[in-house]
């Protein structure tokens, strides 16, 4: 029986790099063509061969690491020693979630609206899943005087974004093998929910999010990192269903990212702050060039 088992895995192992291999030369016979072609008869020089051999080497990375063409935006040196990164939080993501009302039949302290998410996102520091938690209960207010009262950006407009003042919790993850980070819209002086910035299509006020948080595994060495961005903006594409959903009914979204509209106001970034070579980045470093979205 073991000795089966073991040769069911192997198959099974065997299947899936039969699997990947197939998907690699798929899309690199989609992109088949090279810097440099050579004919029968004709001498190839070695530096063309090079060129042809580093293309297609970029090519196989950029299938198997996407995330090397992904843009580390600033780092900086602070007065305590530490190293701030700052990059985007999503430049490749899809991602599910389920809203749900809770208590409404009775508007009270314990009415609420619950969020919960699985994804998976792409940024340079490398692939995460991604999960959290929303609550909003929205008949309960919520005041620490530590936490701001107004988000550290201001609107497209200049405007402040004031502090909900309902009891709100976010807790969110980003999770790899390796490690990851944990993070809340409370405890710090600049988190929580702020809203305020009216969409000019819909006329809607979009919330903006501010989390903090620490790292896990090899993350462990981060001593901060930070979440923020807004709602149905920044890049962010949102389906909805039903598409009728009105009132305290239940529903569910899946969200994607458009990277042509990455850097817009309300784009999600992270923000670590850790030892110099705590975090090992795969994208370019600020000011080398990056590869146009796709």
């Amino acid at each position: 029986m073991a000795v089966k088992q073991l040769l069911m895995c192997k198959r099974g192992q065997i299947g899936i790099l039969l699997v990947v291999a197939a998907f690699v030369s798929t899309q690199l016979a989609a992109e088949t063509k090279v810097p440099n072609e050579f004919t029968s008869g004709t001498p190839a020089k070695a530096s063309e061969v090079n060129e042809n051999f580093s293309d297609l080497n970029s090519k196989i990375e950029a299938i198997s690491k996407p995330e090397s063409s992904y843009s580390v935006l600033s780092t900086e040196t602070l007065d305590s020693g530490l190293v701030r990164t700052t990059l985007y939080a999503y430049e490749q993501a899809s991602s599910s979630r389920q809203v749900n009302f809770h208590n409404t039949e009775v508007l009270g302290p314990d009415s609420a609206l619950e969020s919960s998410g699985l994804g998976v996102v792409i940024n340079a520091l490398g692939q995460f899943q991604v999960d959290w938690f929303y609550r909003n209960k929205f008949a309960r207010s919520y005041y620490d005087p530590d936490e701001a009262q107004f988000a550290h950006v201001t609107c497209p407009d200049g405007n402040q974004i004031p502090r909900v003042g309902t009891d709100i919790v976010l807790n969110f993850n980003f999770i790899s093998l390796a490690g990851g980070f944990v993070l809340s819209n409370r405890g710090g002086i600049n988190t929580g929910e702020f809203a305020g910035c009216p969409d000019p299509l819909s006329g809607l006020s979009k919330s903006y999010y501010y989390l903090e948080g620490f790292g896990s595994g090899v993350y462990s060495c981060v001593s901060r990192v930070a979440l923020f961005g807004a709602e149905y903006a920044g890049g962010l594409t949102y389906k909805t269903a039903p598409l009728d959903a009105t009132g305290f009914d239940s529903y569910t979204t899946i969200t994607t990212v458009d990277r042509t509209s990455i850097g817009e106001w309300g784009t999600y970034y992270l923000e670590i702050d850790a030892p110099a070579g705590c975090i090992t980045l795969s994208g370019p470093a600020p000011g080398e060039p990056t590869p146009a979205p796709d």
